[in-house]
């Protein structure tokens, strides 16, 4: 079958790379036919470990020699001077020329974004790239941005995310129909500071957008699920996303203890072990792995650093659906028509 699209994989970034990267590979196409992954890193390291994954072979990979590599604790002017050697460059160079589709990467978050924006160019119109991603909610998922790209915004930068969220959604999900809000303090009109509130207007006055604008969104109404994408400055939506995980692991891990305290506990556990799955499964973040850099010229998935092989998977995955929706030239078309300026 020829293979319909191509992944860029920055094999060397991230903890326990390039064994992750490859078992994660792997189990793409388990589960898909109709992709190819070039694999970018130490060739001869990655060979050597190759034959013990039973999907990947030359028909399906090709393995793309970097003799450098990006360090997660490194700098970003450190990791610019390293040069066009490394595996994170050289992954992205190769979205730039045509020859793959995407490119995921587990490595250094700040180089990933300055490498992209320097290599791959911002959208025209576009000012800033936002950090997105998948969270789940009791309705099923919300896609939440900025988290973490850009500290700072202005009003026009938030309008700009709530499109691009917008079109994300759309693209993972098969919907035509989109509500977005923006995250804010209340959801009074005289609540947050002047840039929400400017937002908000131009928002509310906009009616070319591409999707249903709710308003404002507090944060203990995003498990709701009735906001779709919400959108936020990078300082503000870091904080959330870290401290949504924090309290996922906190429920999981009190559960897991409470279960475990007494004899009647743990025969409790036994009568309630399915239901705990579920609660268990619907909570795992490696689901929800992959951040994609919106605004770009072409797709960008950022893998957490300390993701494992099924979590890598789920990045790679999610390249897929984005690849498969056609999202930048959506992005692009409607960018255009929203006339946003």
């Amino acid at each position: 079958m020829t293979k319909k699209f191509s992944i860029a994989v920055d094999a060397m970034g991230g903890d326990n790379a390039p064994k992750k990267v490859l078992e994660g590979i792997n189990l793409l196409f388990k589960n898909k036919v109709d992709v190819h992954v070039d694999i970018y890193g130490d060739k001869d390291l990655i060979l050597k470990s190759v034959n013990n994954y039973k999907y990947l072979n030359k028909n399906n990979c090709t393995f793309s020699h970097s003799p450098d590599k990006v360090p997660g604790d490194i700098s970003v002017r450190d990791a610019i001077k390293l040069g066009k050697q490394t595996s994170m460059w050289m992954a992205i160079d190769s979205v730039k020329v045509g020859k793959n589709d995407i490119i995921v990467s587990s490595g250094n978050t700040g180089a990933l974004l300055v490498m992209s924006k320097l290599i791959l160019k911002m959208i025209d119109g576009v000012d800033k790239p936002a950090l997105a991603a998948i969270w789940p909610n009791f309705k099923d998922y919300s896609i939440v941005l900025d988290l973490g790209a850009n500290i700072e915004c202005t009003e026009h930068n938030l309008v700009e995310f709530s499109i691009l969220g917008a079109e994300l959604y759309k693209t993972i999900f098969n919907r035509t129909d989109v509500v977005t809000g923006l995250l804010n303090i209340g959801s009074e009109e005289i609540k947050g500071n002047e840039i929400i509130k400017n937002a908000h207007l131009k928002l509310q006055e906009n009616e070319n957008l591409n999707f249903t604008y709710k308003g404002y969104i507090e944060g203990n109404e995003i498990k709701n699920g009735d906001v779709k994408v919400i959108v936020t400055d990078g300082f503000t939506g870091n904080v959330a996303l870290k401290t949504a995980e924090g309290t996922a692991n906190f429920i999981t891990t009190e559960i897991k203890k409470s279960f475990s305290s007494s004899i009647l506990s743990k025969i409790g556990y036994l009568f309630s072990y399915f239901a705990f799955k579920e609660i268990k499964k619907k909570l795992d973040p490696r689901k929800y792995n992959g951040a994609i850099f919106l605004g770009l010229n072409a797709p960008v998935i950022k893998s957490h650093g300390g993701a494992d092989a099924f979590a890598f998977y789920n990045s790679l995955n999610l390249s897929y659906q984005i690849i498969n929706g056609n999202l930048i030239n959506k992005i692009k078309n409607n960018f255009i028509s929203n006339n946003v300026k």
